[in-house]
């Protein structure tokens, strides 16, 4: 029967204490993260532009992780790039004016990372073209990059500057989750309230629009006595291309002649469509010899204006 060395026992005794403070101290900082994580979104319940929201979620990451130094930057589907939008020890109106081009193949990187942080398994690796323009750009130290991704495509991006102590990343990942479903929410809001102030057949403002658009308009010509002007529009016999055609050729119909129209105004100048074939423009600080030259300028256009329909031509008037 093998025999105990002396003091086995007690040097067993003595490493448990501090296994329990190690654990009571994992559990205290995942405690603060989570508090952190209730308040930022307690925060978010209320009505904010899109960049205090981010705000707030950077705070409690800063509170929940540690992290002093971070920013969020917002990718714009159209030009492919990555837009400053939030940050918390950063210079906010150069955070706001960096515009960084994003690549196929870096949004790929940092897709994967999020499944297997490449980083944490190599910290070696040499930093990526992105990692070093923002820390150029925004004067950070050993950047990290964190994608903001929801099912599984990119929504913005998570920049932050690693500290040389263990941070939470279970944190870190709840509260970059928490930035992209944000972002995605904002999103899809501004396109529920974009298409609430847009006819769906034509693209164009809508009626209810128009008429909020008008009373503002109103009210600047009187503050500031400039002039304003209105161009009412209704197409010629639309009803009988309807009735000889169908509503689906007529449909078509508009939205070509929809097309033209918007052509034909400025870029300050609203377009509606008014009602059925009726159309609506709004000219701010023009007066009504202006109006009355766009007028007929209109007319003369669209008097030579044929509209190709399934192979038919239809005059307009």
């Amino acid at each position: 029967m093998p025999t105990k060395k002396p003091g086995a026992s007690k040097s067993a005794k003595a490493v448990a204490p501090a296994q329990n403070d190690s654990l009571s101290n994992q559990m205290a900082t995942l405690n603060q993260g989570l508090m952190s994580l209730y308040h930022a979104s307690a925060e978010l319940q209320f009505s904010k532009p899109l960049s205090s929201l981010l705000k707030s979620i950077l705070r409690g990451l800063k509170s929940g992780t540690g992290i002093s130094k971070a920013a969020i930057f917002i990718k714009d589907e159209s030009s492919f790039s990555l837009n400053g939008s939030a940050a918390i020890g950063l210079n906010d109106k150069k955070l706001s004016e960096t515009n960084l081009l994003l690549t196929v193949e870096e949004e790929s990187d940092l897709l994967r990372a999020n499944i297997s942080p490449v980083h944490a398994a190599n910290p070696n690796m040499e930093k990526s073209r992105l990692a070093l323009l923002i820390e150029k750009e925004l004067e950070l130290k050993n950047a990290e990059l964190v994608a903001l991704e929801i099912r599984d495509q990119m929504v913005g991006l998570l920049v932050y500057e690693k500290s040389p102590t263990l941070l939470q990343q279970e944190i870190l990942f709840i509260f970059s989750r928490q930035a992209a479903l944000t972002i995605e929410n904002a999103k899809l809001f501004a396109k529920v309230e974009e298409m609430a102030l847009r006819d769906t057949l034509t693209g164009l403002y809508n009626r209810r629009y128009f008429n909020q658009i008008l009373d503002y308009e109103l009210n600047r010509a009187k503050r500031y006595r400039q002039s304003l002007s209105l161009i009412f529009i209704d197409i010629d016999h639309f009803k009988e291309i309807n009735d000889s055609f169908g509503h689906s050729i007529g449909d078509q119909f508009l939205k070509q002649i929809s097309q033209k129209l918007s052509s034909l105004f400025r870029t300050t100048d609203l377009v509606a469509r008014y009602a059925g074939d009726e159309f609506v423009a709004v000219l701010p600080a023009t007066p009504q010899e202006g109006a009355m030259i766009l007028a007929h300028r209109i007319q003369e256009v669209l008097s030579h204006y044929e509209v190709m329909v399934r192979g038919r031509t239809l005059q307009v008037s």
